[in-house]
């Protein structure tokens, strides 16, 4: 079943909160390229890319996202990384996702560089211009090179005090009102940086001139590693900080249901 399916008959059935997905675009997952280029480094070309962010992609999707009414607090908690760049970690669901952390939550001139499948390089022009605008595609199992690539230019990102944006559910569950538990793989690049995490988390509303809810996005308190653990140890610890801080905040906030999802008992079709 694909999200519009979902959306039609407002409710799901699912078997696997970590492996099923509900995306309807059904695009493919192409290898990422030998010798992808991940990092921004030529100087002319990040002229054109930072027109482009700034100057166009920011205030048509910000103006989408006022359109849309998508709201955000917890900004001051920002404020708490002191200038540094950091490891975003969000809720998968919707296919907008991707826009409103672009656009609308980190306005201070900051760039976001979001990690994510490779679906997008099957589109000769869409490929070009989500490059430019930091889109940083997964490689695939067993791509070594360019999966140490990757964690260069993330590192390399981080270090330039701009934002590395994660979905570490992985799929999009369309409406969905809770966080899913999600794997500790991708908590290792801020382990490795030493760099704190921002767990955030997309919530629903209801809405009174809609049928379908409004978005309202809450940035949580950054984790910090902790001094005197190793990579591996700080891997496991931001994961379960981060997990559990998204899960608090979704289950504590009064949210619209305008999806149901209901999980399959295996056990009854044996």
């Amino acid at each position: 079943m694909n999200s519009k399916e979902i959306i039609k008959s407002r409710v799901c059935y699912y078997h696997d909160e970590l492996r099923d997905d509900f995306n309807e675009l059904g695009l493919s997952r192409p290898s990422v390229p030998e010798g992808y280029k991940y990092k921004r480094t030529n100087w002319f070309n990040n002229i054109l890319s930072g027109f482009l962010y700034h100057i166009i992609a920011k205030p048509i999707i910000g103006l989408y996202c006022v359109c849309h009414g998508i709201r955000i607090k917890g900004r001051k908690n920002l404020k708490l990384l002191n200038g540094s760049g950091a490891f975003i970690y969000s809720n998968h669901v919707a296919i907008s996702d991707v826009f409103k952390f672009q656009a609308q939550v980190f306005f201070f001139g900051k760039r976001v560089n979001i990690l994510g499948y490779s679906d997008s390089l099957s589109m000769p022009i869409v490929r070009n211009l989500t490059r430019a605008l930091g889109y940083l595609p997964l490689p695939l199992k067993g791509d070594i090179k360019n999966m140490v690539a990757l964690g260069e230019a993330m590192e390399y990102y981080y270090h330039k005090k701009q934002y590395i944006l994660i979905y570490p559910e992985a799929h999009i569950w369309p409406y969905y009102t809770h966080v899913r538990p999600f794997r500790d793989g991708s908590f290792s690049y801020p382990a490795k940086c030493n760099a704190p995490v921002l767990p955030t988390v997309t919530t629903w509303r209801k809405s009174k001139l809609s049928k379908k809810p409004k978005q309202t996005v809450y940035i949580l308190e950054p984790i910090f590693p902790k001094e005197g653990l190793s990579m591996n140890e700080n891997k496991i610890y931001l994961h379960s900080e981060c997990l559990k801080a998204m899960q608090k905040k979704a289950e504590e906030v009064s949210q619209y249901e305008y999806i149901k999802y209901i999980k399959v008992d295996e056990s009854e079709n044996k």
